[in-house]
């Protein structure tokens, strides 16, 4: 597992508009309102049964559940379009990006052991292959990467 203040040079160049293009690419923009968790992990279970990725509905889904989180709480999304979730597939990854309108880095925290919140870095760090975030114009995108192999 690694923690990385960029992204994958894939996601970056998918992002970019340059180099290669990703093998499958797609995302939803999602309003800043606590439905917004629910309506993203039907989206990306729906996406990835379409690739043929139904193995990975479980990781992801709890990677998508804890991003969109951090941003409905943490993230300034006020800006129009809200959060947007991406899914990039290219080779043997998956990349799942959560951009929000704060320029905040996400950091995980070191919950106690009664906390009630506190860990959600700490399980998307535990169930994808690698994790980071990076900085856009009008905030930052958080992602997760999960090896298809």
């Amino acid at each position: 597992m690694s923690i990385t203040t960029s992204m994958p040079h894939e996601a970056a160049h998918a992002q970019a508009g340059t180099g290669p293009a990703a093998d499958r690419a797609t995302g939803t923009d999602l309003p800043a309102v606590p439905e917004s968790a629910r309506l993203a992990r039907r989206f990306a279970a729906t996406v990835l049964t379409q690739w043929g990725l139904p193995a990975l509905v479980d990781d992801v889904d709890l990677v998508v559940s804890e991003l969109i989180t951090n941003a409905l709480l943490h993230a300034r999304s006020n800006r129009q379009g809200g959060i947007r979730l991406e899914l990039l597939r290219r080779g043997d990854s998956l990349v799942c990006r959560v951009s929000d309108g704060s320029a905040l880095p996400p950091a995980p925290e070191q919950a106690t052991e009664t906390a009630e919140s506190g860990r959600g870095l700490l399980l998307v760090q535990a169930v994808s292959a690698s994790w980071g975030w990076s900085y856009e114009p009008h905030g930052k995108v958080v992602w997760a990467e999960f090896d298809l192999d």
